[in-house]
């Protein structure tokens, strides 16, 4: 016959009631008695009845991260982080693809909304864009945490870097290569970000007493395919830029195989710079110099604050902008004189 609580209730010599207390990491325990209590669960072999706790506490105990295909998804590191995080706060963790606009996507979340599959979520951009995750959690009142939302004017909690910032550290460092035809690969329009970094691109061109060239801006959607193409067409130009400034990481590489492809030096003939710092931004050839984002640990601190949120945990700020830092790799380079 597997052990009971009553069985870890004897061993620890504790009541039944603050066995319970233990096990679902409730306040108000000693850390006596709880070393005690967790002393007797590993000695019994003790395994709580997870369904029969959320039947009786009225919870899934289960946490929701939505993401959007196509866009970078936590490496595996990072997602094993979260669930250990997860785990040592007695939840499970899902996540959940959710494409804005699409019927079948804001039915499946209503499905789960309605029926309390989740205690909370977590949202990714651009899984925010429409407006329709925040309005439907706040409708059943289940608890989000966003990550960059597009508009940070409704009441929800959010985790952002400040992109503006990196953006203009960014061309900054261009700049001070000597660079002045510096280009821009701008993002989706449906996630912040994209404005952001753009808006730092802008800024740090204004600081410069330079003037703004709509021809040297181009889109790139935040992907490989999409900086490849960018890149391409920004080379042909009769007055090619000498850097581009990739507001993705993504972007960047595309960037960079296709000036590999033409056979254009980087960074003697272009230099290129990213934004995000992806891990393997440092072991590609050159190294991409880059904008760290610190995704990783905004993902990381966005599921401890929903976390916090469900357990009554008073939280000092649930607005929390995060700074960005260059790093220098073999991507930029002095500007030279001559057109590429």
């Amino acid at each position: 016959m597997p052990p009971t609580i009553k069985d870890v209730a004897i061993l620890s010599g504790c009541s039944i009631k603050t066995v319970s207390r233990v096990i679902n990491h409730e306040p108000h325990v000693t850390e006596e008695t709880r070393t005690r209590v967790e002393a007797a669960v590993r000695a019994t072999g003790y395994i709580p009845n997870l369904a029969a706790r959320r039947l009786v506490q009225k919870k899934s105990s289960a946490l929701c991260v939505l993401v959007y295909p196509g866009f970078s998804q936590p490496a595996s590191a990072l997602l094993t982080r979260l669930l250990d995080l997860a785990y040592e706060e007695s939840y499970d963790l899902l996540l959940q693809t959710y494409y804005p606009t699409f019927p079948k996507s804001r039915r499946k979340l209503a499905e789960l909304a309605a029926g309390k599959r989740f205690d909370g979520f977590v949202s990714t951009p651009p899984c925010d864009a429409d407006g329709f995750v925040a309005d439907l959690l706040a409708t059943y009142k289940v608890p989000l945490v966003q990550i960059n939302p597009l508009s940070r004017e409704g009441p929800s909690p959010y985790l952002a870097g400040d992109d503006e910032l990196g953006a203009r550290l960014a061309v900054r460092h261009l700049l001070e290569l000597g660079h002045r035809r510096i280009a821009c690969l701008r993002g989706p329009r449906n996630i912040r970000s994209s404005a952001d970094r753009l808006a730092g691109y802008q800024s740090a061109l204004a600081e410069a007493g330079l003037p703004l060239d709509p021809g040297l801006i181009q889109d790139s959607e935040f992907t490989f395919d999409g900086g490849y193409t960018a890149a391409r067409s920004l080379v042909q130009l009769a007055d090619p830029p000498t850097a581009i400034y990739a507001a993705s990481d993504e972007a960047a590489h595309g960037a960079l195989f296709a000036a590999q492809e033409l056979g254009l030096g980087v960074p003697e003939q272009l230099s290129i710079c990213g934004h995000d710092d992806l891990e393997y931004s440092r072991h590609i050839w050159p190294g991409l110099t880059t904008i760290h984002q610190p995704a990783d640990e905004i993902l990381e601190q966005a599921v401890r604050l929903l976390i916090d949120l469900l357990k009554g945990v008073a939280v000092s700020k649930t607005q929390v902008i995060l700074l960005p830092h260059l790093v220098v790799r073999g991507s930029t380079g002095p500007c030279r004189s001559g057109k590429i």
